[in-house]
């Protein structure tokens, strides 16, 4: 009788399923490159998959009943049908740029409001929660990778200062008598965070807590992910003080972080308030294909768009040819943006200064690939300690972001400044680059640039600041 009732239950709700599945078939082409991500099984999304299944299961619990009425068609129904058409327009905009990630939230908006159009809006309030874990599956979280880091890095130094080991602490490099302990990108505690929050957030919706309830348990999901990483990266400092460096798990630290991680989060689970609240029934009333039709408009509109024309690449350095001398001096840090395309790199002498320049260019070669690409940590962390960001303003006007680094373990510095070139346009910031890339793409200027001047400094790079100034005007001059 029990199994019977899951399976008129599933029934039941079998629209919902059919609706969430409808528009990720209509939107595959952004899908498409989502899954790529997903089968990666990385630390960014590494738990998107299983958040999917927990997703479908935690909605094939819920209780439902079936009435054969319809949606009123409302002036609020009608407001939702406008709104699915231009979120539908705007994601072919964003996916035709290949500008992703506002096509992937976009998507998730788009499933909202088809459930409440073509079911009813109660049965989206109902289900909302569980289509909230549907933001975990998109890559939005390695954006915070570089700032835990740095939390990391502080908590951790900190923390072996308190203990009074013979520690030199230099940014994110903690030197003992036996060697250095690095913390690199791989140990932000990322994974931790999301896996924590995720869990956070499931066991609120399996426990059906209020909202204050609901928050304070995500808050505190939050705090232990974060206390998880900062432990394990502390106790790998102790271990590797007390071992001078020589135990396995220096070098097979990811399983013990899990087990530390295991031993923080399953007793705070199992000891999880429980509720007894009653959980509302769900009511489906008959399915309308009429939101189909805006729903529409972006995947036929995307069909339809003519694959875009290969440019040429008009941006180079040979204009600075007559300040060129041999390259027989180190000026800078070795870069590494993490580019595909094709480079360039000239050591200058301007007004006395030497400078290294170095242009890396990219061109997307289908209307998948971004104008502005992803780039990565330009310069070596372990090397290289990045201690201050400031915007540079030419004499002309023009703009670089400007950062001083020091040698790890010494006070050499270094002074670098960048600048994006996107098509015509030109800017010192990464995110209006992604945004410009918007304009290029209309103007037909499907082509990208990184410029990277570095000098080395004498001091604090005071006067490299003023110094290097006028020689960017003449160099940001690449067309």
């Amino acid at each position: 009788m029990d199994h019977s009732n899951k399976l008129d239950r599933l029934r039941i709700a079998t629209p919902i399923f059919v609706a969430i599945l409808a528009v990720a078939l209509l939107y595959l082409p952004s899908l498409s490159t989502l899954w790529g991500k997903w089968i990666l099984w990385d630390q960014d999304l590494a738990h998107a998959l299983p958040t999917i299944g927990v997703m479908f299961i935690l909605l094939g619990y819920r209780n439902y009943q079936q009435t054969t009425t319809s949606t009123a068609k409302t002036p609020w129904y009608w407001l939702q049908l406008i709104a699915i058409g231009c979120g539908s327009l705007l994601w072919y905009l964003f996916e035709s740029l290949s500008i992703s990630l506002p096509a992937y939230f976009i998507i998730i908006a788009l499933i909202t409001l088809f459930i409440s159009t073509s079911l009813s809006f109660a049965v989206l309030r109902a289900t909302l929660p569980y289509l909230g874990l549907l933001i975990f599956t998109v890559p939005v979280w390695g954006e915070l990778n570089s700032l835990l880091v740095d939390i990391s890095s502080l908590i951790v130094g900190e923390a072996v200062k308190l203990s009074r080991m013979t520690a030199l602490i230099d940014g994110s490099n903690i030197f003992l008598p036996s060697g250095t302990i690095f913390i690199a990108d791989g140990c932000s505690g990322l994974r931790y965070l999301t896996v924590a929050l995720l869990i956070g957030y499931i066991l609120a919706l399996v426990n059906n807590y209020r909202t204050p309830q609901a928050i304070a348990t995500i808050f505190l999901a939050v705090l232990l992910g974060l206390i998880a990483n900062w432990l394990r990266i502390y106790l790998l400092v102790v271990i590797g003080y007390a071992t001078e460096m020589q135990s396995s798990l220096m070098h097979d630290h990811e399983t013990f972080g899990w087990f530390v991680f295991a031993l923080i989060l399953i007793p705070t689970v199992y000891f999880a308030p429980l509720t007894k609240r009653q959980i509302a029934t769900i009511t489906i009333p008959r399915p309308s294909l009429l939101p189909l039709l805006p729903l529409l408009i972006g995947p036929l509109l995307l069909y339809f768009s003519p694959d875009p024309t290969t440019a040429a690449q008009p941006l180079s350095l040979q204009q600075l040819a007559p300040y060129q001398i041999p390259a027989t001096n180190v000026i800078g840090a070795r870069l590494n943006p993490g580019l595909l395309g094709a480079s360039e790199k000239l050591q200058l002498n301007m007004d006395g200064n030497q400078l290294q320049i170095d242009l890396f260019t990219h061109i997307p070669s289908s209307k998948k690939e971004e104008i502005v690409p992803y780039i990565g940590r330009m310069i070596n962390s372990s090397q290289w300690n990045n201690e201050k960001r400031l915007r540079l303003t030419t004499p002309e006007g023009g703009s670089f972001e400007a950062e001083i680094y020091r040698r790890v373990g010494s006070q050499v510095r270094i002074l670098v400044a960048k600048q994006y070139v996107i098509g015509r346009y030109q800017t010192a910031n990464y995110f209006y680059a992604k945004l410009i890339q918007i304009l290029a793409k209309a103007a037909g200027d499907s082509y990208f640039g990184l410029l990277v001047v570095q000098m080395n400094c004498t001091n604090d790079c005071n006067n490299e600041l003023t110094n290097i100034k006028p020689a960017l005007d003449k160099i940001s001059q690449l067309q």
